[in-house]
């Protein structure tokens, strides 16, 4: 790239940053007066800013202001979105959004805790797996409705592309869900760490199936999941999926724990910044190793932070020097990238009544399906319909889903709008939901585990 494009690039990127960080906590701040996490509002800021209210469509007639200095490439039509956010910013602005998740689910990792799951594996397992097995087989009956032109690009099969819609609508938001649950002072708590452990799970899954349908989205759509391209495809994303897993979890893991019994001289690492050092090539290099597996940097953020041995000082450090700016910049960005990449007037009248169907399907398979693995895992009715709740809420899983399967031909652009405005629907409910059942105050299983241990002594069971 010319040096004359690169001066102009850098400009945009910085322009565009400080319009993405103004607007998203502007717009962030107003929804959470409103009763609504400041997740959605910004995703919202991020949809304003797209071609749904700045694109062609409803500046048909935009010239360039010529003191933007923007250039537009030969063939994109001219809107105040392309202007402002042309394809290299954007390309720029969405690795820092992948950056945010990165530390963000990693910093999850870190601050849960790891002794009150101890013996709710098998719950978290059941709950977490069974999340997204039962909004997949429910999408299957409606194959003949979601198969059309508007929802599936010709090039892609049918049955990699089914799978792929049932991989969408079971998306549960690992992320938002935690910033809801600390916005309440709930992730500390029992029911907070069990359904953010069972949400870790159900990502976990996801993408090992979302991975599988991208793989055989382009295979013959007579081949299927019978033929042998698709039997390899699953093959594939099985062994690096589990390869993956057993390298943190059996070799990386085993190695940190060694490590950190080891004394360290005095003065050796003063200020802990070699420390530090140390733990971001390991998220960096977990992120990549998760990428490359097919389950995104979510997924590697959050085992990196899981296995890290528990060390108050390291995770205290961690936070001070990594919390605020992700969780106030990067993921702020990766959100109002979601929104730039999507166009609501690209969606036509005749696909809400197929869209409705999958919001709908959605809600019963999460949220009444989730509160029935919870219930048969031991948990009250109660409690299990909470966490029903909570596993129903898509965020910003199902826009890092959607993107990757319109980037790849799997799905239209109109179907990834839809989705887009499906999540926006269902996350907004998962606020007023929550406060509408937890105030029965129905269980010690609320209450934070520092509190707990106070006042009982005991760990909550």
């Amino acid at each position: 790239m010319p040096a004359e494009s690169t001066h102009a690039l850098l400009g945009l990127v910085l322009l565009d940053l400080t319009v993405i960080l103004v607007l998203t906590r502007s717009v962030g701040t107003l929804f959470t007066r409103l009763g609504q996490p400041r997740v959605v509002g910004e995703i919202v800021a991020g949809v304003l800013l797209g071609p749904t209210l700045l694109g062609p469509a409803l500046w048909p007639q935009f010239t360039v202001p010529a003191f933007l200095h923007c250039i537009i490439p030969p063939g994109i039509p001219q809107s105040p979105t392309s202007c402002l956010f042309p394809a290299a910013a954007r390309a720029v602005i969405g690795q820092l959004g992948q950056l945010g998740l990165l530390l963000f689910s990693f910093l999850t990792g870190v601050e849960l805790d790891r002794a009150l799951l101890s013996n709710r594996i098998g719950r978290i397992a059941l709950i977490g797996s069974g999340s997204v097995l039962l909004p997949i087989i429910v999408v299957v009956p409606l194959e003949p409705i979601l198969v059309t032109p508007v929802f599936k690009p010709a090039s892609a099969s049918t049955t990699g592309f089914t799978l792929f819609v049932g991989v969408m609508l079971a998306a549960t938001a690992l992320p938002v869900m935690v910033r809801i649950l600390q916005e309440r002072g709930l992730s500390q708590s029992p029911l907070g760490c069990t359904g953010i452990a069972a949400s870790a799970v159900a990502t976990v899954v996801l993408f090992i199936v979302a991975s599988i349908a991208l793989s055989i989205a382009d295979t013959a759509d007579t081949a299927g999941m019978n033929g042998v391209g698709g039997v390899e495809a699953v093959l594939r994303s099985l062994g690096l999926a589990v390869g993956y897993l057993g390298l943190m979890l059996l070799m990386v893991r085993p190695l940190l724990t060694k490590m950190a019994g080891k004394p360290m001289s005095p003065g050796h690492d003063p200020g802990g910044v070699s420390q530090f050092v140390a733990v971001l090539v390991l998220l960096l290099m977990s992120g990549l190793a998760a990428h490359l597996a097919g389950l995104t940097v979510i997924v590697g953020g959050f085992l990196a932070g899981l296995i890290l041995p528990a060390h108050t000082a390291v995770h205290c450090a961690l936070e001070q020097r990594l919390g605020e700016l992700t969780r106030s910049v990067l993921l702020p960005i990766f959100l109002a990238f979601s929104g730039l990449q999507t166009d609501l007037t690209a969606v036509p009248v005749t696909a809400y009544g197929g869209l409705v169907l999958l919001l709908g399907c959605g809600m019963v398979s999460k949220w009444g399906g989730g509160a029935v693995l919870a219930r048969a895992s031991g948990l009250s009715w109660p409690e299990s319909n909470v966490l029903g709740i909570l596993m129903n809420c898509p965020g910003m899983i199902v826009l890092v889903v959607a993107l990757v399967g319109v980037q790849n031909g799997v799905i239209t652009p109109a179907m990834q709008a839809g989705v887009v405005l499906m999540a926006l629907i269902a996350t907004a409910m998962t606020g007023p939901l929550l406060t509408a059942f937890l105030t029965r105050q129905f269980t010690a299983s609320l209450v934070p585990t520092s509190v707990s241990h106070q006042s009982h002594g005991t760990e909550p069971q």
